[in-house]
């Protein structure tokens, strides 16, 4: 069975978010106020550039639910680009952490 986001090349849109993080985070870090600084996120395994490329992948595909997406197709044919994968639910709770970049 054939991708349906096989015309998506995850890896040159994850390298091209992954640089943008290493310098964007540093900045917001920076911009934060001193009693929000010491506060991290919420501890995922998933990182800031996974959760951004999966956004942007579902935003290039044909799929009409995020849902669908992330069962379809992140799940089965990306898992192995992304070893570290969070159920569906808890993507959910994530992607608020992509807002402020993206």
């Amino acid at each position: 069975m054939e991708s349906r986001a096989s015309h998506l090349d995850i890896t040159e849109i994850f390298c091209d978010v992954d640089d943008f993080c290493q310098v964007f985070e540093p900045l917001l870090e920076q911009m934060l106020l001193p009693d929000v600084r010491g506060q991290s996120r919420q501890k995922t395994r998933m990182t800031l550039s996974e959760i951004m490329t999966i956004l942007m992948g579902f935003h290039g595909s044909r799929y009409r639910t995020f849902k669908d997406f992330y069962q379809l197709q992140v799940t089965p044919y990306w898992s192995k680009a992304m070893p570290n994968l969070v159920s569906y639910n808890r993507f959910v709770e994530l992607m608020s952490y992509a807002l402020l970049p993206m």
